[in-house]
């Protein structure tokens, strides 16, 4: 063949071929318009699988699944599945023999299964056949695709259908139990079972009973028919176990049945009469929900009596406890009060065996409390001598109700925890109820008031023996002295009265002689009624008296006292305890000096003497001038202490109290005319005043001026100077 033959001939060959490719383009194209009409995914594959050969020659077509089969797939060869199912695009399935297959998936079918579209063949593809067959199964993915959204679609459409009916269906249902609900919580809100009962009758149209758990009617609604009785309680009680059982409406008897059960206890039930049993679903859903209403009143009114009653009780467990706590305050307090008294308090009961004792107990009568509780009376504190009395009283009290001692102050005798006995005061009152006898005792201990009590008879006694010896002192020095001169000074008026008109002279001697012995008695008076209390100290103050008394002393003493005025009484103590304390010193100490000291501080006055001498000072008998000085400060409330070691020096520390309360002053005011008016008028430089009422006077006889005389120069004694003579009979005291 020529060479523009062979060109001929390969032009023809190419035009064909370009031919053959535009017909297998045509065919897909085609094919897919055709696709889409179809109505079902067999349709489309069998479509397809019959169009490959005109798309490709000699070429056999299949739709596997890897795994399983389908309406428009089967299941790939077990040799091949494996292959098949890692494949993710086009592509050739090596095969051992010479055969070859080629693999298309198909484009997104809904299911997302791998489903491929599968050519065999001995010839291997071309890229234009594997692009078109590749489009093809695109294409048919697609057309799948569409027809099941298709058919999804169809299936919501007709199941919205069924949902839009059974919808209003319900819509219905819960619209009339909306209504029922709502007429049924209106009615509990305002007439409780009764509106249920009702309620639920004209919802329903049966006759309606509520009734209690023993089936007793609470509530009716309709005619109730006349044969309809409870039952028994065993069958009630059944009946009851069944309706908690199912939860539901139960029928019985010709009738349905809801329970209403709050709470465990509280029953109820719902009855509806329904002989035929024609009640519908709803008006057993209206007797149900009627039960939960009825639930909630009967909750509602138990919750009421319920918090009634937890008030009621919470209100009386305060009073209770706000009683109880007071109570165990009061406890407290009594407590309290008995452990703070210092009297012995002990309690026993009905068989005089001990059951309370306070610590005041503890410390007189040396027990401890867990010693003496539950012990007997007798046999503790009572003295073996004084037992069987105490039994005896007890028994009889308990016999004949007749008191003795009880409610009143005895004093007896105790004994403590060793044996010792002491006096004690006795106090008994019974304490306990009616029909139990309990008794209290308080004890005191006076063994100190019975010292005390002794100490002051004894000082008492002192006092009364000093004044009997004062006084003796006081009349001795009167008769041998101050009225042994004024005997003389009479019998020398006398004389002279007899010889004034034969012997003036010897008148005039007897005048002269008779003065002289009446200002030496008035000089001794001056000197007694210093000694019972000086004038200066009444005048000037304790620090001049004092002043006075010490520059009288044999032996120097130096005075650290105060200007300041104290009450009468303190000063003249203070003032006979420096003169009693000054005497001994110079009777006893063998001093060389001595020291005062007087302060007032802190409402105390003290007044403390101290001397330089042996030393060894005490009280040797009960008429020691010692034991007189601590009875005179004891007067006053005061007290004394005495330090005196053999070593050498006294110090006598006397402690005054100052009342706040004033003391009488017995002192005289300075207007008082027995004070300057008298010693003005009666002064040894002064005596025109004495002379005037001498010359006043209106005796015409001499016996009667020298009366005068006499009584105006005791007045003048008795005033006294300011120096003369102070201190010498409390010097003559201590002597």
């Amino acid at each position: 063949m020529t060479s523009i033959g062979r060109r001929v001939s390969s032009a023809d060959d190419f035009e064909r071929r370009v031919n053959e490719k535009l017909a297998s383009v045509n065919a897909v194209f085609a094919l897919s318009l055709i696709l889409t009409r179809m109505s079902s995914p067999c349709q489309v594959m069998r479509l397809a699988t019959t169009a490959i050969p005109s798309i490709v020659d000699g070429r056999e077509a299949f739709v596997w699944h890897p795994s399983r089969s389908g309406d428009y797939y089967q299941r790939a060869p077990g040799h091949v599945s494996d292959t098949l199912a890692r494949l993710k695009r086009p592509g050739r399935l090596e095969m051992g023999d010479k055969s070859s297959l080629w693999a298309f998936p198909l484009a997104s079918p809904p299911t997302c299964e791998p489903v491929f579209l599968v050519i065999a063949g001995c010839e291997p593809l071309s890229d234009e056949e594997t692009y078109l067959l590749s489009v093809l199964g695109q294409q048919c993915g697609t057309a799948i695709s569409k027809l099941k959204l298709i058919e999804a679609e169809k299936s919501n459409a007709e199941r919205v259908t069924a949902l839009n009916a059974e919808l209003e269906s319900t819509v219905s249902a819960l619209t009339r139990g909306m209504e029922i609900h709502r007429r049924l919580n209106e009615i509990v809100a305002n007439a409780g079972e009764t509106g249920i009962a009702e309620t639920l009758h004209q919802l329903t149209t049966y006759p309606v009973l509520i009734q209690d758990l023993h089936g007793n009617t609470r509530a009716a609604a309709g005619d109730v028919p006349a044969g309809y009785v409870k039952e028994q309680p065993k069958q009630r009680q059944v009946l009851i176990r069944r309706m908690q059982t199912t939860r539901r409406a139960v029928y019985h008897r010709r009738a349905w049945l809801a329970l209403a059960n709050p709470r465990s206890g509280v029953l109820g039930v719902i009855v509806l009469i329904d002989p035929a049993r024609t009640a519908s679903r709803t008006d057993l859903a209206a007797l149900e929900y009627a039960a939960t209403v009825l639930s909630v009143e009967l909750g509602r009114l138990h919750s009421v009596a319920d918090t009634e009653l937890r008030s009621r009780a919470t209100r009386e467990r305060d009073v209770a406890q706000a009683r109880a706590a007071a109570l165990a305050a009061s406890e407290a307090r009594q407590r309290a009060i008995l452990e703070a008294a210092l009297d012995a308090v002990i309690n026993i009961d009905g068989r005089a065996r001990i059951t309370y004792v306070n610590s005041a107990f503890e410390h007189i009568f040396g027990y401890r409390a867990d010693e003496v509780i539950g012990r007997s009376l007798a046999d503790t504190v009572v003295p073996p001598s004084l037992r069987n009395a105490h039994r005896q009283g007890f028994a009889r009290y308990l016999a004949t109700g007749k008191a003795r001692i009880l409610d009143r102050r005895i004093e007896i005798v105790a004994m403590r925890a060793d044996g010792s006995e002491f006096p004690a005061e006795l106090t008994i009152a019974r304490t306990g109820l009616a029909g139990e006898p309990t008794f209290t005792g308080y004890v005191r201990d006076i063994t100190e008031r019975q010292r005390a009590e002794q100490q002051l008879m004894a000082s008492r006694a002192r006092l009364v023996t000093a004044s009997d010896e004062v006084r003796r002192r006081i009349e001795r020095d009167l008769h041998d002295g101050a009225q042994q001169r004024f005997v003389t000074t009479i019998l020398s008026l006398q004389l002279a009265e007899r010889e004034w008109e034969s012997a003036p002279q010897r008148a005039r001697e007897l005048l002269g002689l008779a003065v002289s012995d009446a200002r030496r008695g008035l000089d001794e008076l001056h000197d007694v009624a210093a000694g019972i209390h000086p004038a200066v100290l009444t005048e000037r103050g304790l620090a001049a008296a004092l002043g006075t008394l010490a520059r009288r002393l044999p032996i120097p003493v130096q005075l650290d006292v105060s200007d300041r005025r104290l009450p009468g009484p303190i000063e003249a103590s203070a003032y006979f305890f420096c003169c009693e304390a000054l005497t001994n010193v110079v009777k006893h100490a063998s001093a060389t000096s001595a020291w005062v000291r007087v302060k007032a501080k802190n409402q105390r006055c003290v007044v403390e003497v101290r001397d330089d001498g042996i030393g060894g000072a005490e009280p040797r008998s009960e008429t020691s001038g010692l034991n007189g000085l601590r009875d005179r400060i004891g007067a006053l409330n005061g007290t004394l202490e005495i330090s005196s070691p053999a070593a050498g020096g006294t110090v006598l520390r006397a402690c005054i109290p100052l009342r706040s309360d004033p003391i009488p002053d017995p002192r005289p005011t300075p207007t008082h005319p027995a004070v300057k008016p008298a010693r003005r008028a009666l002064s040894d430089h002064e005596p025109t005043t004495a002379n005037r009422w001498v010359a006043a006077a209106p005796s015409p006889s001499l016996g009667s001026r020298l009366a005068w005389l006499f009584l105006l120069a005791s007045m003048r004694g008795w005033g006294g100077s300011r120096e003369h003579g102070e201190g010498a009979i409390a010097l003559r005291a201590g002597r």
